[in-house]
């Protein structure tokens, strides 16, 4: 359940304002990168104060099973010990964080516990006094009185302390272990003593403890993936690379990386052609350029969907579920802005953001509709092709959708195959014969990917399956499935 009191001046700093996100994000409802925009707009904190409450309060998320696991072996000074479970809301094999029963430690000094573990685990620049010492200042806000404050304060500081007595530090050449925690630049947390159980008895517990992620997750990617599983599981830890493609119709990576060059700044390729590893540069450069239409920040496995749809000038193209327009306009560079695309989505108010898009760029091929109305807009004979960018449960984007990993529960992945197939369904009756169709996701589940295809190509015999990708997360890159299907002549 979201906590809506927060302490006081809460987002004045960095440490502050990861916190203030950290209690109004809830079991459900909007991202936390949403739950942070909104933050930092009432707040005047500089991009670079921004940048690490982006890092604290997603890193706080993303780990949260194994920080909470470590607070639980430490509860005040020279006492490390293993209190009852009941001591911390409880991740269980079937119940994410939002789910869990009441806990003894209330919701505000859990946050801040986790945000403090978080710095004294995996960020080594942090020094640990200033991540104890402000955590137990924000614990003393949080209290109604000068006493409660007192004891707030205290039970914040003896718990951090006890956890910086037992980190020996990062190990980048390290192998986990039952006292080495996997750190998500690679290599390991050495501890001094252990915390996380032995790999032995059940692979899944044991990577879904150290890396933080549900078991009932974590055994999918044993089962279907085999030893690519703790792979998955490292990369979705990832602190993610600002990726973006370069907009041809108005410049080259090439082009951009020299005129970066010029402004003393160095920038590399990224991992597919007409890519820039945007990591090093400032975010006010970055919104430059960005505002200027000559990129677009996208991972390179998002742009595999269009790559296969491989849209060509004249052509009318269907992008059915289209927020927030990355794909669409993926697609008008493709066309060179020539030919039409109808952009659809569910919600106007996703079609406004999809609009102030293609306004911004000048871009003239682009009409918008509700998805509803998508048969009412479709062009005489049907469309050249059709994209369905479908909603699903993320799970190959952890990585970014830092609080997907609890949201997520196993019947959501038929609830979100069924509405896959309805909308490839959808799309499918407006393509003309000898037309094409791609179906993608940003999942690594088989219900809403080869599980998808194969239902629709069993219930419409006049499309065959010319070919399917499923990319794997990497150091560099999230996961994604796109399938290419053809409706015969």
């Amino acid at each position: 359940m979201a906590v809506k009191r927060a302490p006081k001046a809460a987002s004045g700093s960095a440490r502050g304002a990861a916190l203030e996100a950290l209690l109004r994000l809830g079991s459900e409802g909007p991202f936390l990168r949403d739950v942070l925009h909104d933050v930092f707009e009432r707040s005047d904190l500089p991009l670079r104060d921004r940048a690490l409450a982006t890092q604290l309060a997603s890193g706080a998320v993303r780990h949260r099973r194994t920080l909470r696991l470590v607070i639980s072996r430490v509860r005040g000074p020279g006492r490390r010990a293993t209190p009852r479970r009941s001591h911390l809301p409880v991740i269980s094999n079937r119940a994410p964080p939002g789910r869990s029963r009441a806990s003894a430690i209330q919701p505000e000094l859990l946050a801040i516990l986790e945000l403090g573990a978080f710095q004294l685990l995996f960020l080594d620049r942090v020094p640990a006094y200033a991540a104890v010492n402000e955590a137990a200042e924000a614990a003393r806000r949080t209290a109604p009185t000068a006493n409660a404050a007192r004891k707030a304060a205290g039970f914040v500081n003896g718990v951090l302390r006890g956890i910086g007595r037992i980190v020996i530090g990062h190990d980048p050449g390290g192998a986990i272990s039952p006292s080495a925690l996997p750190h998500p630049d690679g290599g390991v947390v050495r501890l001094r003593e252990r915390v996380l159980p032995g790999p032995e008895a059940d692979r899944a517990a044991f990577l879904g403890e150290a890396y933080s992620y549900p078991d009932w997750l974590v055994a999918r990617w044993v089962d279907h993936f085999g030893g690519a599983a703790e792979a998955i599981c490292r990369w979705g830890n990832r602190r993610p690379h600002v990726i973006a493609r370069a907009n041809p119709m108005k410049t080259t990576a090439e082009d951009l990386a020299a005129r970066l060059a010029e402004e003393s700044v160095e920038v590399t390729a990224g991992p597919r052609p007409g890519t820039l590893d945007l990591e090093s540069l400032a975010p006010e450069r970055l919104t430059r350029l960005i505002g200027e239409g000559l990129l677009t920040v996208q991972d390179p496995s998002a742009m595999e969907a269009v790559e296969v749809l491989s849209p060509k000038a004249g052509e009318t193209v269907l992008d059915l579920c289209a927020s927030p327009g990355t794909k669409t306009t993926q697609i008008v560079e493709a066309m060179g802005d020539s030919g039409r695309v109808l952009a659809c989505d569910r919600s106007l108010e996703k079609l406004q953001t999809i609009r102030r898009l293609v306004e911004e760029r000048g871009i003239r091929s682009v009409e918008t509709c509700l998805s509803i109305e998508a048969d009412t807009r479709a062009p005489e004979g049907g469309f050249s092709a059709a994209l369905v960018d479908a909603p699903c449960s993320n799970t190959g984007v952890l990585a970014r959708r830092v609080e997907a990993r609890w949201r997520v529960w196993p019947e959501h992945l038929a609830e979100l195959a069924a509405l896959g197939l309805g909308l490839l369904s959808q799309a499918a009756a407006l393509v003309r014969p000898g037309g094409r169709a791609v179906y993608s996701t940003c999942s690594l589940e088989p219900e809403e990917n080869e599980g998808v295809v194969r239902a629709f190509l069993g219930r419409h015999g006049g499309w065959r399956l010319q070919e399917q990708r499923q990319v794997l997360p990497g150091p560099d890159h999230d996961g994604a499935f796109a399938a290419l299907l053809i409706r015969r002549g």
